[in-house]
């Protein structure tokens, strides 16, 4: 269930207590409080005015700007499994309610069954590879892992079975989330949200220095451990109460956690580059147009120039005319120069 908050109802409610108890009520960070307010416009109480109340001083609320705006501030979450409750969520909290989501949602089945049933394709692609590159190894041959792909799991004898019985729970249930699988530079990479995470699942090692020579000797402990990522992913590794089969739904929601986010961070980007690109092309836009208007004021700085000078001539022009002295020559030189002057066309030129 959520209690909707127009600009009017969130605005009295800004102004009936302070932020603090706000914060507490609609269980949101104080700074989300802030950024409501300055993006819809709503003003708030100065850092003095509830002292000021306390003490009986007089303290003014300014009135909401735009009072016909009625658009939605905020959907305030009243039940812990509201289905819009991830808009408002964010960091550990958005993560602990995708969680909850996933061991709510009746589809899957989060229990890793102690014997492997029905595996999935991924699953039976492994054991087949694997059953040919043993062969291959008896035949004194290696079958390579570059031609051959497979889901990368890495264990002793002792904990194949279960470390294969954990893959293919982790699998079906990331398949039936709606997620898929494919294999870039080699290796399978988990795909969630258009985002794709390395995956590997090995048993921890300990390691023991050797008593008579240089080295040490790496000793399986039992213990499973589940990395996402290879550079700065996440690792999930038995622990003395809990083991990693008890830590499916968690494995999930922080995998669709880190997609969901890398997903909106990408899409900012990319929104930032196109908002930095429109803005790049609006200034050299405008530049070129600063170049083309100084070409034009230039232009019709030198038309000014040229009126004046003809201007000028055709006053000489006319005292020539008025000389009673001229000869033939000089009438057909004024001619010519009058005719030269009816040519010009300056509006055309200031096409």
């Amino acid at each position: 269930m959520i209690a909707q908050f127009t600009r009017k109802k969130f605005y009295d409610l800004v102004w009936s207590k302070p932020l603090t108890k706000i914060k507490e009520e609609l269980d949101i960070d104080y700074h989300i409080i802030v950024a409501l307010c300055k993006k819809h416009d709503i003003p708030r109480p100065p850092s003095n005015y509830w002292s000021k109340l306390k003490f009986g001083k007089q303290a003014t609320q300014p009135e909401l700007p735009k009072p016909e705006d009625e658009c939605i501030v905020w959907g305030a979450i009243k039940e812990k499994k509201d289905p819009y409750s991830w808009m408002y969520l964010s960091g550990k909290a958005l993560e602990k309610y995708i969680q909850e989501e996933i061991e709510n949602d009746n589809r899957l089945d989060l229990s890793v069954s102690k014997r492997l049933s029905k595996p999935d394709k991924l699953v039976q692609e492994y054991l087949r590879v694997e059953e040919e590159r043993e062969k291959a190894r008896k035949r004194g041959k290696y079958l390579s892992g570059y031609d051959n792909p497979t889901i990368s799991i890495s264990t002793s004898k002792e904990q194949h079975a279960r470390a294969l019985r954990f893959m293919d729970c982790l699998i079906k249930n990331l398949r039936l989330r709606g997620h898929r699988f494919k294999i870039r530079n080699h290796h399978y990479e988990i795909c969630i949200y258009g985002v794709s995470y390395p995956f590997s699942l090995r048993e921890v090692n300990k390691r023991v220095p050797r008593s008579d020579s240089w080295g040490s000797d790496y000793i399986p402990t039992g213990k499973l451990a589940l990395k996402i990522d290879r550079w700065s992913g996440k690792e999930w590794q038995d622990q003395k109460t809990l083991t990693i089969e008890d830590k499916v739904s968690e494995i999930i929601a922080r995998i669709e956690y880190l997609a969901k986010t890398e997903r909106a961070e990408s899409i900012y980007r990319d929104v930032k580059h196109q908002r930095t690109k429109i803005e790049s092309e609006k200034g050299e836009a405008l530049a070129r147009k600063r170049i083309e208007d100084d070409k034009k004021f230039e232009k019709l700085l030198q038309l000014a120039d040229q009126w004046k000078r003809v201007e000028n001539l055709k006053e000489f022009i006319g005292m020539l005319e008025n000389n009673q002295t001229l000869d033939d020559e000089k009438n057909e030189v004024i001619q010519w120069a009058k005719n030269r002057i009816e040519k010009l066309d300056f509006m055309g030129s200031l096409e």
